[in-house]
Formats: C-alpha cells, structure tokens, sequence
C-alpha cells in the first residue's frame, strides 16, 4: 500500500528472446511448473501469462536479500521464440514494465534475440539479460536450488 493508501498494480514482466533459450523453462521453474515438457517439439506456440505472488518472489529471493517486498506479485508474460511470432513478441514488449531478455549462453544474439532487443528499445521498455544454459558449459558444476550469486561461495 502507498501512502495514499492506493494499491500498487502488479508489474508486467514480458520474457522474449530468441526459440529454444530457455524462456519458458525459466518460468517454469519459478512457477514450478512443466509448461515446456506439454509444447510441442518443447517450443511454446503461444503467449502466455502467469501472475507470481509476492510471496512466491520472496521465497525465491531469500538466499539474495532479506529485503521485503511490497509489490503484490508479478505478471510475465512468455512470448515465442520463433520467427513467425513477431507481433506477439511486439505486443508483449509495448505491454511490458520490465522485460528479460533470455540468451542461450552458447549461442549468444541470434536473429529474435536481435530483433526482441529492437523492440525493447523503441518501446524503451528497461529490461534485463539472462543468461541461460550455462550448466552445459564444460566444468560447469551445478548447485540445484542455489542461486548462482551464491554458488561461488559453497
């Protein structure tokens, strides 16, 4: 609640980048979900929209911050990948409040990664880069449930 007493909207969070990074996997693990295993060929053919509770983030963000949060949740919006999807990657990029945008640490900047990237700054949408895959990286040891600011410290 605001001074005012007004109550605050929850944040739209538009996920794009490029087809098969990683968008919808990553939302599946904060909504403890398995989304991507009903797609066909794992590819998301749709968009689609999943509120967060606060709580949710909280617990999540636990290990980062003892920090409280006040906004009630957070709305993402998980758009495809695929080329033949651009006005639905635009529509959920003008929507947007913060977008991320996901990378195949491997691949890097592929053609919708670029082309997301266009349509965040003609929105001038604020947006984050995350990395994804990084557990196929030779050497790589995975630490399941810790985040990776803290992996480097177990």
């Amino acid at each position: 609640m605001s001074e005012v007493g007004e109550q605050l909207r929850t944040p739209i969070v538009c996920v794009l980048g490029h087809v098969d990074h990683g968008k919808t996997t990553f939302l599946d693990r904060i909504r403890g979900t398995s989304v991507v295993s009903k797609e066909p060929g794992a590819i998301t053919q749709h968009i689609g929209a999943t509120e967060v509770p606060r709580e949710v983030i909280q617990e999540m963000c636990s290990k980062l911050t003892t920090q409280r949060f006040e906004l009630p949740g957070l709305l993402f919006i998980d758009t495809p990948g695929h080329h033949s999807f651009i006005s639905l990657r635009r529509r959920g990029g003008t929507l947007a409040d913060l977008a991320l945008l996901v990378l195949d640490i491997k691949e890097g900047f592929k053609p919708q990664s670029v082309e997301s990237l266009n349509i965040l700054s003609q929105c001038k949408t604020p947006f984050v880069i995350a990395l994804s895959k990084v557990d196929k990286i030779n050497g790589w040891r995975v630490h399941e449930g810790v985040p990776h600011l803290i992996q480097g410290a177990v």
